[in-house]
């Protein structure tokens, strides 16, 4: 009789000099079934002396900005420039707008504040697995504020009227689980329908689609 593995889970390594975050975030990740913590760090130097002499690369790294002797963007930068598929996820209390943009521009796969609620950490480092790019929705309101000043853009197939709801509260920086108890249809119907505005407007993430959407007055 054959047996189905179980999926494994995804390892997470972090960054973080505050150690009593870092604690609350190990204890967090320890928490999910299809997640653990494998290191945690408090100085680039301790990452680098992992990440560059053949320890096996996590699936994900959590990352502060406000680091000792290296500033995060920093490292950021020089991860991505050696492992280019190396997903990270800026996990910070910083939320101007230079940072931000420089963050998104060197890579990281998302932005979340420190503010965020257990779910919104958990739900964005699964959205990270799957493909998405996770923002607070203070991230995500600056973000598009900022591309909202781009112009308009090429037109895209017309999206349904619960494809524009679901576009909508993305646009204000809902989670997947909270736009599917908003609309009150499950989350698999929640990504069913971010496939579909990802087609229509020929777009890979979420920072993407809701951008794009705002240029052409879709929302």
């Amino acid at each position: 009789m054959s047996t189905t593995e179980s999926p494994k889970p995804t390892r997470i390594w972090i960054l973080e000099d505050h150690s009593q975050f870092a604690k609350q975030m190990g204890r967090l990740i320890a928490g999910e079934e299809d997640m653990v913590c494998e290191k945690v760090f408090s100085h680039p130097d301790e990452l680098y002396g992992e990440i560059n002499f053949g320890t096996p690369r996590p699936d994900l790294l959590l990352l502060d900005l406000g680091l000792p002797g290296k500033d995060g963007l920093q490292v950021l930068s020089e991860v991505k420039a050696k492992f280019p598929e190396q997903r990270i996820v800026i996990l910070t209390a910083f939320d101007d707008r230079e940072r931000v943009y420089r963050a998104i521009c060197n890579g990281a796969s998302g932005y979340i504040l420190k503010t965020a609620g257990p779910d919104e950490i958990i739900g964005g480092i699964r959205d990270v697995m799957a493909g998405a790019a996770p923002l607070s929705g203070a991230i995500a309101t600056m973000i598009l504020e900022g591309f909202a000043k781009l112009g308009p853009v090429e037109q895209t197939d017309p999206l349904t009227p619960r494809e524009e709801e679901v576009l909508r509260a993305m646009a204000k920086g809902f989670i997947k689980k909270e736009i599917a108890d908003q609309l009150e249809i499950s989350l698999h119907t929640v990504d069913m329908h971010l496939r579909a505005v990802y087609r229509k407007l020929h777009v890979r993430t979420q920072t993407e689609a809701v951008s794009k959407a705002i240029r052409q007055g879709l929302i």
